[in-house]
């Protein structure tokens, strides 16, 4: 660079003194003084000309730098969503085609931006996972009832009540043998409905929200179980469909051993489940030795080690969160039937007064069952120590 400055400046004086480089020496000696002057002259001329040259050089990169500057301020004010998704949908514009026309879905990678230029960016970056919903009883009485259906508003069954006479000794030669005059009366269950309706569901719901139906669906059936399962232990607990544990134990387990073997068997039934409160259940697993403290009930019970199953002289025992802590069914469960005059049943309706006018929609959640027991003394209702 030094060698090419040297040249161009050689080149700038030959012009300007109009001589040879070859001759500089040869002009210089005929005057001096006058060729120096010329010489300082060109010089001058020469640093004024390099001077402007070298303004407007700068002028140039300045004006460059700024225009550089301007394009990548530019460049990174465009990188907002809108540009993010605008440069997405353009480089997947093909595929997208191809899919949509093939009825696939398909994934995208967004462009790179700059989130603090998108306001309410987080409904785009949420993680929406499966809801959290409202847990439901797990036991059900129509576990451990027999099931049945009927077809008409209510069922009617002949039912004996006491017989007069009996079989007796009869001695050969007698007038008359020992009569038996059974006394019949008619019983009747009516199917009752249990029902309800969950209203102004948005219509954009059900459609954005792929589980949104099912939800609706579970819970309708969850909430009749509910009302079901509150409706057959009120049901056995009257007077009318049980009777009072009447012994004399005070401790649980034997409580609940008298009434099963002594009481409900002589009443000719069999044993087959008894329910309790959680509390309850809870307090027989947790039973202590009154002397030793350690844990320590008969060895006519057990349970199982893996799924907690309690069982008393083998009956299964069964626990739920309605029976308030203290109080038991101890029944022969085979003495009553839960029959369905119309099966749990989910619909959904927009018609239901201005829903249509509202795009939201009702949901009717419905069933109709009916609950006969048929032997009043099946059934015995303890009351357990606390």
């Amino acid at each position: 660079m030094a060698e090419l400055q040297i040249k161009e400046v050689q080149q700038f004086l030959s012009e300007e003194l109009q001589t040879l480089k070859k001759n500089f020496s040869t002009e210089r000696e005929k005057d001096v003084a006058g060729f120096d002057a010329k010489v300082k002259d060109a010089m001058d001329k020469l640093s004024a000309d390099m001077q402007a040259k070298h303004a407007d050089i700068q002028k140039e990169m300045d004006l460059a730098l700024a225009q550089a500057n301007e394009k990548a301020a530019q460049k990174t004010e465009r990188k907002n969503f809108g540009w993010s998704l605008n440069e997405t949908l353009k480089a997947n514009h093909a595929e997208m085609v191809k899919n949509v026309k093939s009825g696939k879905g398909m994934e995208m990678t967004m462009k790179d931006f700059n989130y603090s230029d998108f306001t309410g960016y987080e409904p785009f970056v949420t993680d929406f996972r499966d809801p959290i919903l409202v847990k439901y009883e797990a036991f059900h009485y129509r576990n451990v009832l027999p099931g049945g259906t009927m077809s008409g508003e209510f069922v009617k069954y002949p039912k004996e009540t006491a017989t007069t006479g009996g079989a007796n000794t009869w001695a050969y030669g007698d007038d008359s043998k020992p009569e038996i005059e059974p006394k019949m009366t008619t019983y009747q269950a009516d199917a009752e409905w249990i029902a309800g309706l969950i209203k102004g569901v948005p219509v954009s719901m059900i459609e954005d929200l792929a589980w949104m139906t099912s939800f609706l669906q579970n819970k309708g059936r969850a909430e009749l179980l509910k009302k079901e399962d509150t409706y057959i232990q009120g049901l056995l607990l009257d007077a009318a469909n049980s009777e009072n544990y009447d012994g004399s134990k005070t401790v649980s387990i034997e409580i609940l051993i008298d009434a099963a073997l002594r009481q409900l068997k002589n009443n000719l039934h069999t044993p087959t489940g008894i329910v309790l409160s959680n509390q309850d259940y809870v307090n027989i697993l947790l039973g202590k030795a009154a002397g030793s403290g350690e844990y320590d009930f008969p060895g006519v019970v057990t349970v199982n080690p893996v799924s907690g199953q309690l069982n008393v002289v083998g009956i299964p025992v069964f626990s739920n969160s309605y029976l308030s802590q203290g109080t038991g069914i101890v029944g022969d469960w085979n003495q009553a039937q839960l029959l369905t005059r119309q099966a749990p049943r989910i619909r959904f309706f927009d018609q239901n007064s201005d829903d249509a006018e509202k795009n939201v929609i009702l949901v009717r959640v419905e069933e109709r069952v009916a609950l006969p027991v048929f032997y009043d003394d099946a059934f015995i209702k303890v009351t357990l120590a606390s």
